[in-house]
């Protein structure tokens, strides 16, 4: 992955947690140890080649939607963190599918850099066993299909 890729990455998917976050366990921790870009990079290193063309191509175009989506001559890079969040917000919920499509692409991969934070999976409770559902052995039926 490229150094601007990364830079981007990090614009783009750090655009969708803007703010303070609280639940019952409090306010959020500090999220200097997330690592935006590395899911991403994986995607790109380790997919096939369409696959890292597309990852690539999908950051680009959300990177660059502030000059086609509110025709401003600029990247997410150059936005405030409010602004990304905005464009961003916009962006989910736009006309065309393709565009919905790949800001949830971006924002999946946000989430799944976020979880990658030990900080913010025991913040959030994610992986706890209290109160977890078990799921039971589940038996063959004879005959069965």
């Amino acid at each position: 992955m490229r150094a601007i890729e990364r830079q981007w990455a990090n614009a783009v998917l750090s655009g969708f947690l803007v703010g303070e976050l609280r639940s019952e366990h409090g306010a959020a921790p500090p999220l200097d140890d997330v690592d935006y870009s590395s899911g991403i990079a994986s995607l790109i290193e380790h997919g096939n080649p369409i696959a890292s063309a597309g990852v690539r191509l999908a950051l680009a175009t959300i990177v660059t939607a502030p000059l086609w989506h509110w025709g401003q001559r600029r990247t997410m890079v150059d936005m405030s963190p409010e602004e990304r969040c905005a464009i961003l917000a916009e962006l989910v919920d736009h006309p065309l599918f393709a565009v919905r499509e790949l800001a949830i692409l971006m924002k999946i991969q946000a989430a799944m850099a976020l979880f990658k934070s030990p900080a913010m999976r025991a913040w959030s409770g994610y992986g706890r066993e209290v109160n977890r559902r078990h799921l039971g052995v589940l038996r063959a039926v004879p005959g069965g299909v």
